[in-house]
């Protein structure tokens, strides 16, 4: 029996890996095209936490009309679904398609950024393509090798596909929680260590509240207590959808004096940066996960 369900899972992670490369392999005209199929099925047919979307939306900006609101959310889904194709398609890009798609936009920061040897700390959220931004930046910082931070899913099989997927341009990926040991031990190599610092923490787990998109909500602050520990910079990119399949990297200095700030101060700017860059581009932020499942009266 055992041995049925090893055998089983083996072929089951062997089929699930030809369909992924088969994915990779399309060029990105079909692959939207497949994308445009895959958002008919999600929005119309499944009907994936359309609801939740809608509700996070609404709560968002209460002065939208619900037409507005409806608009958002059926972009919100297209975005989504060419997100899921792009990310897949990480497998077989080549470095040089990369970065045709992806950019930075030009800024004091960002050469900053790349001019300085030390280690850092790069916020960035779920909005735009994360995941091709986390290549770029492996990719065009040449200096200093690039980890990103992750929250394990419950699947291996899909953790496996995207720790392959993440450290496929030669970017490093470690948990959450140990993150604070990996920029120690690293910290003379000039680690870059990039955090998606928007996910929800635990109730018990949240350092900071602050109001954000209209409602109290709870951040991580161990990226903050990482860099001010640490004397690090921190940096601030938002990943802005230029048009489908094009993206731009927009770079912003958090602090350079990390241990003269304020207690909370960095995550509060990041908190505020992000939310101008939802405002610019509500639909390409990730509305379909439960943010405000915790509530600050909770407390």
């Amino acid at each position: 029996m055992v041995n049925l369900l090893l055998i089983n899972f083996i072929l089951l992670n062997f089929i699930l890996n030809i369909l992924l490369y088969c994915v990779a392999s399309l060029p990105f005209r079909l692959l939207y095209l497949l994308s445009d199929f895959l958002y008919f099925v999600v929005y119309y047919v499944i009907r994936y936490r359309r609801d939740i979307v809608e509700m996070n939306l609404k709560n968002a900006f209460p002065d939208k009309t619900d037409k507005e609101i409806k608009a958002i959310s059926k972009q919100f889904f297209k975005d989504l679904a060419d997100l899921a194709l792009e990310t897949i398609k990480i497998l077989k890009i080549t470095p040089e398609e990369l970065q045709k798609r992806i950019r930075f936009t030009d800024s004091e920061a960002l050469k900053k950024y790349f001019s300085q040897s030390e280690s850092t700390i790069m916020l960035t959220a779920h909005f735009g393509n994360w995941e091709w931004a986390g290549q770029l930046f492996g990719l065009q910082t040449k200096n200093r090798p690039v980890q990103v931070v992750y929250l394990a899913i419950k699947s291996t099989y899909f953790n496996q596909v995207m720790k392959k997927i993440r450290t496929r341009f030669g970017n490093s990926v470690v948990k959450m929680e140990y993150s604070f040991k990996q920029v120690l031990q690293r910290q003379k190599e000039g680690i870059v260590t990039c955090f998606l610092a928007d996910q929800t923490p635990q109730r018990h787990q949240a350092g900071l509240w602050t109001m954000f998109m209209n409602q109290m909500t709870p951040f991580f602050t161990g990226p903050e207590k990482i860099a001010t520990r640490l004397g690090l910079n921190v940096y601030f990119a938002s990943i802005y959808k230029e048009k489908r399949g094009y993206y731009r990297i927009d770079f912003t200095l958090i602090t350079d004096k990390p241990l003269e700030e304020p207690e909370n101060y960095i995550m509060e700017q990041y908190a505020r940066l992000l939310e101008k860059s939802i405002i610019a581009q509500p639909s390409t932020w990730l509305w379909s996960h439960r943010r405000w499942k915790h509530k600050f009266s909770d407390q």
